[in-house]
């Protein structure tokens, strides 16, 4: 059986939103068609003309470039796409994306000018309005629906890969002064910190006498075992996978045997851009807080991210790969936050954000932002590679993305480079 939606796009401008409206609609249980490898190549691919021949519904990313020139040349693979889609009656659904539909069109696609579509202007906003796909009826309903956290992968993202273990320090170190900002707003107790990886974190910001215990909980024993080796006495920390489909028994069982009622505080730094399904996860969580208890949440967005001057567009083109890479984590995660404690039930919600930038800091200070923010994204490329070490596309990739992160770095650490980004703390009362 063939995929259910088939996507064309344009590669130049139109391959961001048509990746965010994919990975939409894949963990809505769509059967979906997105060209992920390149094939723009050589005569016009058996693949393509099957998968539009199976398809049920082709959406077609209208961006500035889609209807440009090329359009009208026979051999351009967005038109013989197109065309093939109008001449097999496909239902045709244009999503605008900054781009519109010209009235002089070559004839074999002139038909695509009365189709209904999605009209859309911010391509960031893919991920929020692609439901009015399905509410507005222009694609079909999924045959069968699945639960989309089920339909979701965790990223390929491991604390003991690489460097991770340092970056993390910096990370922890960068991240004290918003951290402690907001913890001092709010009362003491009984604490649960969740994602503890080495402790860093967790010690640094619950040494303070006011927290009676703290407990950490990380899915990795070697980071448990070295946690547990280099902390002091009121902190314990514990292999659990809050993904697990065990998690809530096995934590009923961790607090019955210590006779714990419910935690004051839930901290989690840094943790849920990473899992399948944030909101099924804070709702297990919500559980192990007392009445009142307060959960607090860090989390970053490179849609915050700015960089100037940067002539030939390095961050964002590193920022479009990453988003690309297979079993990347969820890097416009900070947006999400008041959304995602709202869905899972907490109430009294504040996001606070905190703006770091390179205007004060010296060559080493930029270079620990540097490694923390964009270093580690080769990370998913190398893994990918790994994975799949005769695909020379999986190598080229990863080199690619290896050469403009120094292409990068060193735009980053000149004087005249100015780089700023957001972090975003929520916090949600049970």
């Amino acid at each position: 059986m063939g995929n259910q939606i088939f996507i064309s796009y344009r590669r130049k401008d139109g391959f961001y939103p048509a990746y965010l409206l994919y990975k939409e609609l894949i963990a809505e249980n769509f059967s979906v068609f997105f060209d992920l490898k390149s094939l723009r190549s050589g005569t016009f691919p058996d693949i393509i003309r099957q998968n539009i021949d199976d398809c049920t519904d082709f959406v077609l990313i209208v961006s500035d470039s889609t209807f440009s020139e090329r359009i009208f040349d026979e051999d351009d693979w967005v038109r013989k796409e197109l065309s093939l889609a109008l001449k097999l009656n496909k239902n045709v659904v244009p999503v605008f994306v900054n781009g519109s539909i010209p009235d002089n069109l070559p004839e074999d696609i002139a038909a695509i000018k009365g189709r209904n579509g999605l009209q859309q202007i911010d391509p960031n906003l893919i991920s929020e309005n692609y439901k009015k796909l399905i509410d507005e009826r222009l694609v079909s309903k999924p045959q069968e629906k699945a639960f989309s956290w089920k339909m979701r992968r965790s990223s390929a993202y491991d604390v003991n890969y690489g460097d991770e273990k340092a970056r993390l320090a910096i990370q922890s170190q960068n991240s004290y002064s918003s951290d402690m900002d907001v913890l001092s707003h709010y009362g003491g107790g009984l604490v649960l910190d969740v994602g503890s990886a080495f402790g860093t974190v967790t010690i640094s910001r619950f040494n303070d006498s006011k927290y009676t215990k703290v407990f950490g909980i990380d899915r990795d024993e070697k980071c448990v075992d070295y946690a547990n080796a280099n902390s002091p006495e009121k902190f314990e920390f514990f292999v659990m996978d809050i993904e697990a489909d065990d998690f809530r028994a096995k934590m009923d069982e961790f607090m019955r045997e210590r006779g714990i009622k419910g935690f004051d505080v839930v901290f989690s730094s840094l943790v849920l851009h990473h899992l399948k399904d944030p909101e099924h996860v804070l709702r297990n969580l919500k559980r192990l807080l007392v009445k009142g208890g307060k959960i607090i949440l860090r989390g970053s967005d490179d849609g915050t991210k700015l960089a100037y001057p940067d002539p030939r567009m390095l961050m964002k083109t590193i920022i479009d790969k990453t988003l690309a890479c297979p079993n990347t984590s969820d890097r416009l995660n900070g947006r999400k936050l008041y959304n995602w404690l709202s869905e899972a039930g907490f109430s009294d919600i504040s996001i606070f954000s905190f703006m770091r930038d390179t205007s004060q800091m010296d060559m080493d200070e930029r270079e620990d932002l540097f490694r923390e923010s964009f270093s580690y994204r080769v990370n998913y490329f190398r893994k990918d590679w790994e994975a799949h070490p005769g695909d020379s596309d999986k190598f080229h990739a990863f080199d690619e993305m290896e050469t403009l992160l120094a292409m990068f770095e060193n735009e980053f650490m000149k004087e005249s480079f100015w780089y700023a980004e957001y972090d975003y703390i929520g916090v949600g009362e049970r």
